[in-house]
């Protein structure tokens, strides 16, 4: 490693681990050249190349500074959100987000994008050491930019399989959008309980094994609405019965990238690239866009093209040419990097202080589901309280929660528990609020 690369190096780590906040100024040329025993040009290649990147501008006659527009936390003035999982735009660092948007026409400006219904070849290429990175492992022939999971669901769950098998299987509760959209086409699955603990694995043989099962549709971590992750045993499991009994599994991994686990793998990882069909969100980083990540198995390769050709013709369900081109700008820079370190940060403390303050609460009142994993957790309450006067009631303390009765397909499952999300409360408001929502529910228990 040449010396420039290693001062970039030292340089940009400091700043990703938050040793040098934002805003920050850095130490000067003159430090830094006595500092790497260097001359002035060596330290002044390094600190351009972290300009280029994004990380660091400088300012005439003063030096430079980190680059001070990552998500900032504001005081919600008309309540307390916790009722959803998108953060605020102006929450999201926009100066860097058109940073990759001008990279992304500058470098695009002459192409257009043709009918393969593949995406780019140069974000493809860099998709698959991007995957790599988090255990999954395919052929760049095998990755599809897509708009968003919810349009790749409807298409998977409408279009035959090639194991000619009829029945989707889901968890309950689950993605409430999904649920939906198999109600509205009187597609009546089969369900199985998922609780803090997972599933039941047994059940699920069964499911496998009887159930004419044509894919389980699951969110391993992260989980909307619980905000739990599958153990490592489980995951394992949930993948060898898929390849016992000739299920496909459709792993809908959309935030995992952002709020990683540690040692985590997911199910793909399992899968030998078989009967796992991996999808991922950008939603959440890049609001502006709507495009996505599916992975798929070779087994399903012609299926898959097949979906692709014919959806080609009433749903279009590749990404634009600029948010292929924007994504793939994000992710070569460091300001993907820098971005999602920030939010898995900011999770982190947020779910802290969701376990900690839960830790004094009279568990046969309320009770504490998750808040492990991504932007979500449950409360559930004792069985006398109302949830939906419960959210009247919270409404009108500016407190705002959203009920799980939609995540659950069939009503009578429902369990009396509401979704909590942190995607638009600061520390500060989410402690508020915890006090306001427990205070509440003692008050209503009969």
């Amino acid at each position: 490693m040449k010396l420039y690369q290693k001062i970039h190096s030292d340089l940009r780590q400091n700043i990703l681990s938050g040793s040098i906040k934002q805003g920050q100024r850095l130490p000067s040329i003159t430090e830094l050249s006595h500092t790497y025993q260097c001359s002035k040009g060596t330290v002044i290649k390094a600190l351009d190349l972290l300009r280029t990147q994004h990380i660091i501008f400088s300012k005439p006659q003063s030096g430079y500074y980190v680059v001070d527009n990552l998500m900032h936390e504001k005081n919600v003035q008309n309540g307390y959100k916790l009722d959803t999982g998108n953060p605020l735009v102006n929450e999201l660092p926009t100066l860097d987000l058109k940073h990759c948007l001008n990279l992304a026409t500058d470098a695009y400006a002459n192409h257009s994008l043709d009918i393969n219904l593949k995406g780019i070849d140069s974000l493809i290429q860099t998709l698959v050491p991007y995957l790599s990175d988090d255990g999954i492992y395919t052929k760049d022939s095998h990755i599809y930019p897509i708009q968003g999971v919810a349009q790749v669901l409807a298409f998977l769950t409408l279009f035959p399989f090639p194991n000619g098998k009829k029945t989707i299987l889901i968890e309950e509760p689950t993605y409430s959008y999904y649920i939906d959209f198999l109600k509205s086409h009187n597609v009546e699955p089969c369900v199985i309980k998922r609780n803090k603990d997972g599933i039941d694995l047994k059940l699920l043989e069964s499911y496998f094994k009887h159930g004419d099962v044509k894919f389980f549709y699951t969110v391993p971590r992260n989980h909307n609405p619980l905000g739990t992750a599958y153990t490592y045993k489980q995951r394992k499991r949930i993948m060898e019965l898929a390849l016992k009994y000739d299920v496909y599994i459709v792993e809908d991994d959309y935030f995992g990238h952002v709020h990683k686990l540690p040692k985590y793998v997911p199910l793909h990882f399992f899968s030998y690239q078989k009967k796992c069909i991996y999808l991922r969100s950008f939603t959440k980083e890049l609001p502006f866009l709507r495009i996505g990540i599916a992975v798929i198995p070779d087994c399903f390769y012609e299926t898959f093209e097949q979906i692709s050709m014919k959806s080609y013709y009433y749903s279009y369900h590749i990404p634009s040419l600029i948010s292929q081109a924007t994504l793939e700008a994000y992710i070569r820079s460091s300001i993907y990097q820098k971005h999602t370190l920030n939010m898995h940060q900011s999770i982190t403390k947020k779910l802290y202080v969701l376990r900690t303050t839960s830790v004094a609460w009279d568990p046969a009142v309320m009770t504490l589901i998750g808040a492990k994993s991504g932007y979500y957790a449950t409360l559930k309450c004792h069985s006398s309280v109302d949830t939906d006067l419960l959210i009247t009631r919270l409404r009108q303390k500016h407190v705002f929660v959203k009920s799980n009765r939609d995540m659950f397909y069939y009503p009578d499952n429902y369990d009396s528990s509401i979704r909590l999300s942190i995607s638009q409360v600061s520390l500060e408001q989410l402690r508020d609020a915890l006090g306001i929502i427990y205070e509440l529910v003692l008050s209503m228990v009969g």
